[in-house]
């Protein structure tokens, strides 16, 4: 997935924590030892001083004073002009404000960072310069290390000509401020931006989906506060930190909307505080007709009884309807494949978990085959409406030994809890009183072995199945 980091063609005033804003160095390139060898710069990560590529004084116009430098790399491959030694804060935001004009794509960063992922390299995305007249730009940096011998630096590639660069003043705006999710999310504002929109937070959660790229690896996750239920989630775009469904962590990182979807990137100090939390859907059940709403977004959600009604074969998506009404139409919904792709079957009914990714609308991400129950399911087992408004099996993938989790809307007298393999054997059963509200129970088969299982929760008047896999 494409990411853009934010860049305007204007004056931004940035509020990042309440440090006061300090300048950390400012330079209109004036002083000059040599045709490629200016005052502060040339640090030792400086590698565009090769034939044809090159750093050199340029006075044809400069935005402010005698010279300006002119980057020149024509090739697609990045060249870099740094700085020299420069002393950063761990968990100190930079902002880095230059003026530019010519052709070619350039954009900031700051080397001697991301210890923690072994690159060493913090960047801004590319920002596309094809301008005779001097535009300003802003980008901003996280320190996630402290490094006295840091260096900033700008990127260029695809130079036509010369790109030039003048009066580049770099800014300590202050720490990142601690925000919850909640944070992060609520607005009453149209467009939906978050509040937060192009500022670093620092703010954590618990993983509850994690997608991969083109390439088969982790491009990133969706992280949610525990036992949320609305505006307390977010997609967090992030290669560098491996994670897993369940993992709490804690991170900061730069708040973005790609294309109106809330999203952190280019996270930095990121910890993983433990592993294996029980992630649970939220007890309120989202409806066809209400799901297009903001504070889901993000959000591990479930939907019941919804029946495949259409497949779009070129997107690979499937949408489906339930039994709500929007402007006197059935209420409809795309289930899509960003990180499952699944065969459902047109006309019939499920119940499907999943996060809400918005792309052209909020659509739901199933995670796994165990986010999926078809109500007429192989051998015969049906899942029947009844008081179990949520029943969640967890961790799922398993080893034998896991919980389930019911939620209820009365009491329930001798509730049968019963395992079967795919041959209709029973390999557990126990007879339990639930309660109305939230029970939770945990099932110890771990002697069992690896396969596929189901797990049904009955009385004598309902029935509800689950697919259960033991690794």
């Amino acid at each position: 997935m494409k990411k853009t980091l934010f860049t305007l063609a204007c004056v931004l005033g940035l509020t990042i924590g309440t440090k006061a804003q300090t300048i950390v160095l400012q330079s209109d390139f004036e002083t000059w030892t040599g045709v490629e060898a200016v005052s502060g710069w040339d640090g030792s990560k400086t590698n565009i001083t090769t034939t044809p590529d090159s750093a050199r004084q340029d006075s044809y116009l400069p935005y402010h004073g005698t010279y300006c430098v002119a980057l020149v790399n024509p090739t697609a491959t990045s060249k870099r002009f740094s700085t020299q030694a420069v002393a950063v804060t761990a968990g100190t935001v930079y902002n880095v404000r230059f003026w530019t004009r010519g052709v070619g794509s350039i954009r900031t960063g700051l080397q001697g960072v991301k210890v923690s992922t072994g690159f060493g390299y913090e960047y801004g995305s590319y920002i596309a310069v094809n301008s005779t007249s001097w535009a300003v730009y802003n980008q901003t940096l996280l320190a996630d290390s402290t490094n006295a011998n840091a260096q900033f630096l700008f990127s260029v590639k695809s130079t036509t000509g010369n790109l030039c660069v003048d009066s580049v003043t770099i800014t300590n705006v202050g720490t990142t401020p601690n925000v919850s999710l909640y944070g992060v999310q609520y607005t009453t504002a149209t467009p939906a931006n978050s509040p937060y929109m192009n500022q670093y937070v620092a703010t954590g959660g618990i993983v509850t989906a994690v997608y991969n790229g083109s390439t088969g690896t982790q491009s990133g996750y969706y992280v949610q506060s525990s036992y949320a239920n609305q505006w307390a989630a977010v997609n967090v775009y992030d290669y560098n930190h491996a994670v897993s469904v369940g993992d709490s962590i804690l991170f900061s990182g730069q708040v973005q909307e790609y294309y109106n979807e809330t999203e952190i990137a280019n996270v930095a100090g990121f910890t993983k505080v433990s592993s294996n939390n029980q992630v649970r859907t939220p007890t309120t059940l989202v409806a066809f007709n209400t799901i297009q709403n903001e504070k889901y977004e993000g959000m591990l959600i479930k939907v019941n009884g919804v029946t495949d009604v259409r497949y779009n074969t070129a997107a690979a998506w499937y949408v489906f309807s339930d039994s709500t009404m929007t402007a006197g139409v059935a209420s409809e919904d795309t289930v899509d494949n960003i990180i499952l792709t699944y065969g459902y079957t047109q006309g019939k009914k499920y119940n499907i978990t999943g996060v809400v990714h918005f792309e052209y609308a909020n659509w739901i991400e199933p995670r796994t085959v165990a986010d999926i129950d078809s109500l007429l399911s192989p051998l015969g087992i049906k899942n029947i409406e009844n008081n179990y408004t949520d029943v969640s099996v967890y961790p799922n993938p398993n080893n034998g030994v896991f919980t389930v989790s019911v939620n209820t809307l009365a009491d329930e007298k001798n509730t049968n809890f019963i395992l079967t393999d795919l041959a209709g054997r029973v390999i557990y059963k126990e007879q339990l009183d639930t309660h109305a509200g939230l029970n939770a129970y945990q099932i110890n088969t771990s002697n069992i072995a690896k396969g596929t299982y189901f797990f049904e929760i009955s009385n004598s008047q309902a029935r509800t199945v689950k697919k259960i896999i033991v690794q």
